[in-house]
């Protein structure tokens, strides 16, 4: 749920920002990865405004970039440590930027790379060979934390710096959905008992966007029983918004959700294999662009340095059949993954 950041109870998230806190502490890297409505962005706001420090927590929200240009980057990040940023002025710069925050900042600085799918979506970006550059050379002082919706590509110049700490966001704490509750009924100045709480906890599996979504149906009326609910339109839009993104069953297990009431019995939450979830995350990275079949085949078959065009081509339709039985709701009339003769697929999202 969103609330105001200086609002926050000072246990919110304890456990993973705890980690977060041992790992940059210790001039270490860490990944985030939340799917739809883990409250990622909440998490992000917490570690720059009340995390304790060492280090000093800086925020840069990758959704604002204006494009993939390497410049454009650097823009975002001089403005997360509160520096001018000339325009036309070139990368190396940023380095000199870097070493004069450090220098205000003896005891280090976390960079908190929020929303970072967008810079992951531009595929050849020079963006994250230059972050591991930058990295590499501010070493234990300069650190990073990256939310993002699905894990970095192994094969990224980032992905070695964050072998080691890689958490899922996943419920809020009792307390801490206790708190978000609460907190949303005194702004609609109602009154909810313990029981009214608890209640909502339960349903909604303490998962921020499903708590929120059963915070709105309540308060217009609707019952605390699961039919009444997934009938109400916040819980459906947010229930939509959620399977939209086609969790495997490994992404639901890792974010604690597999026991949630108000995804109990959704067939869209069918497990994807290995290439099927390499084809989806390239075509979710990519959406509402025609992705040729060539992109399609080194996304999914990075490890092959020879395409056999036949082969492939074969390969490819299946996997593509595959995906369409488990995200389309009526894959003879596929409406998100669509084909574009003689160019390829285009995912509408």
């Amino acid at each position: 749920m969103s609330e105001n950041r200086d609002l926050y109870p000072p246990t919110y998230r304890q456990s993973e920002v705890s980690e977060i806190c041992s790992a940059v502490q210790s001039g270490e890297c860490v990944q985030v990865i939340g799917l739809s409505g883990a409250g990622k962005s909440n998490l992000s706001r917490f570690l720059t405004a009340q995390a304790p420090r060492p280090p000093v927590f800086l925020l840069a929200d990758c959704n604002r970039l204006k494009s993939p240009a390497l410049n454009d980057f650097a823009a975002l990040i001089a403005a997360a440590c509160g520096a001018d940023w000339p325009e036309n002025t070139a990368w190396p710069v940023l380095e000199a930027t870097i070493g004069t925050a450090l220098a205000h900042y003896e005891q280090g600085i976390c960079l908190v790379l929020d929303r970072f799918e967008a810079v992951q979506s531009w595929s050849d970006s020079p963006i994250p060979a230059n972050l591991r550059a930058l990295r590499d050379q501010f070493k234990y002082r300069l650190t990073y934390v990256l939310t993002t919706r699905q894990p970095i590509d192994t094969h990224s110049e980032l992905a070695e710096l964050f072998f080691a700490h890689t958490l899922w966001l996943g419920p809020l704490s009792e307390k801490d959905a206790a708190w978000s509750i609460n907190a949303y009924a005194a702004r609609r100045k109602v009154a909810w008992s313990e029981e009214t709480v608890q209640a909502i906890y339960r349903l909604s599996g303490g998962y921020p966007a499903f708590l929120r979504a059963v915070c709105e149906a309540h308060a217009s009326g609707t019952a605390l029983e699961k039919t009444d609910l997934l009938e109400h339109p916040a819980v459906r839009r947010r229930l939509d918004e959620f399977l939209a993104q086609a969790p495997g069953a490994e992404a639901i297990e890792c974010s604690r959700l597999d026991q949630v009431p108000l995804l109990g019995g959704h067939s869209a939450l069918q497990e994807l294999t290995a290439k099927e979830a390499q084809l989806y995350a390239f075509l979710q990275a990519n959406a509402q662009q025609v992705c040729s079949k060539d992109d399609l085949i080194r996304a999914v078959w990075p490890e092959d340095r020879v395409y056999s065009t036949g082969v492939r081509d074969d390969s490819l339709a299946q996997l593509v059949r595959r995906l369409r039985q488990k995200i389309e709701s009526d894959p003879a009339h596929p409406q998100r993954l669509q084909t574009i003769p003689g160019r390829g697929y285009r995912f509408t999202g």
